[in-house]
């Protein structure tokens, strides 16, 4: 799982140290027995929380509420190939940049194990005030904990 090949782009799938498997359950898909568009938000938002998770935030049920109130902004999807019912899957997902306020995520979903992409996603999560609900800039200790795990420069 090094490169893939999509249109006239390549993804260095090595650059994605975050990775979650999952299986398509008969509840994910449509009458053509194909995972449903709006499923893939649901898979990328589960593969972001659990990124939180694994660069050392607590995450419970207050996190998002009262106090890191990182809400999605923005959701940039490319579907490439369908995936079916009990099929295998995995969420490749990564940081590349982190701005003042926000931190830019950069997703794959592929099948497993053939590797064949399926989905090619970017989605902007905005830091807001949990008071104010205004954007805020991203405290320091977050980044530093993107920046060690990522492992690379972010653009910053």
């Amino acid at each position: 799982m090094k490169q893939l090949q999509h249109h006239k782009h390549t993804i260095d799938s090595t650059r994605y140290k975050h990775r979650l498997t999952g299986k398509v359950k008969s509840f994910e898909v449509d009458r053509q027995n194909i995972v449903h568009n709006a499923v893939y938000i649901y898979w990328l938002e589960e593969s972001r929380i659990e990124y939180f998770r694994s660069i050392g935030i607590s995450i419970d049920s207050e996190t998002f509420i009262t106090k890191d109130r990182f809400v999605v902004a923005k959701n940039e999807i490319t579907y490439v190939s369908p995936v079916q019912f009990d099929q295998s899957y995995i969420i490749l997902t990564r940081v590349s940049e982190i701005h003042n306020s926000s931190l830019i995520f950069d997703q794959i979903i592929l099948s497993y194990p053939e590797n064949k992409l399926i989905v090619q996603a970017t989605g902007v999560l905005v830091n807001l005030n949990p008071i104010t609900n205004a954007p805020e800039r991203i405290h320091d200790d977050y980044r530093r904990l993107v920046v060690d795990y990522e492992d690379y420069a972010v653009l910053q």
